[in-house]
C-alpha cells in the first residue's frame, strides 16, 4: 500500500515539474487580454469564400480580448485585418490533406501513404458598409486546435468543423 501512494506521490511531483510548472510560466509571461498565434497565413477571400490565386501575407492571428477584435499582423508587425467580435457572423475550421505527390516522386514512393494536412479557420464578417467579407486564415498545426477554441471562446460563435479524412 505505501509502494503505492509513493509511486502516486512522485507521479504528481514529475507531473508538476515537467507540465503544470512550465505551462503556468509561459502563459504568465503572455499578455491576458490577447491570445497570438504565430505561423499563420492571411489568404484575401473573396465575396464567396474561396481563396484568390496571388494575395497572401504571413504572420499572427491574435484575438483581443479587451478591445473585442480580431487582428491579423504581418511579420513586419502592420496591422493587415481588424474585426470587431460583433461584426463575426459564422466561423468555418477546415482540416484538409492530401497526398505528398512532389515528396513521393522525389524521395520515395512510401510518401504516398502520407498526407499533408492544413487547417484553415474562415472568419465570415461584415465590414463597415455592410457587406460580407471572408478572412480565410491558414494555421500552424501546433496551435490550430488552440486557435480554433479561442475563436469560439472569444466570439461567442459556434465553429463549424469539417474535416477531410
Amino acid at each position: 500500500m505505501n509502494h503505492r501512494i509513493l509511486s502516486l506521490l512522485t507521479l504528481c511531483a514529475i507531473w508538476t515539474t515537467t507540465v503544470a510548472v512550465p505551462a503556468h510560466a509561459a502563459s504568465s509571461n503572455t499578455n491576458a487580454a490577447e491570445r497570438k498565434f504565430d505561423h499563420a497565413e492571411l489568404f484575401a477571400g473573396t465575396s464567396t469564400g474561396q481563396k484568390k490565386a496571388g494575395g497572401s501575407t504571413k504572420g499572427a492571428l491574435i484575438f483581443n480580448s479587451e478591445k473585442k477584435i480580431v487582428e491579423f499582423q504581418a511579420q513586419k508587425g502592420s496591422e493587415v485585418i481588424s474585426i470587431p467580435y460583433t461584426q463575426v457572423k459564422s466561423l468555418l475550421y477546415e482540416r484538409a490533406s492530401k497526398p505528398r505527390y512532389t515528396e513521393a516522386v522525389l524521395i520515395s514512393p512510401m510518401f504516398l501513404l502520407t498526407h499533408s494536412k492544413k487547417h484553415y479557420l474562415t472568419i465570415q464578417y461584415t465590414d463597415v458598409n455592410g457587406t460580407g467579407q471572408y478572412a480565410i486564415v491558414l494555421l500552424d498545426k501546433k496551435n490550430a486546435q488552440n486557435a480554433v477554441a479561442a475563436a469560439q471562446a472569444e466570439t461567442g460563435k459556434d465553429v463549424e468543423r469539417v474535416e477531410d479524412k
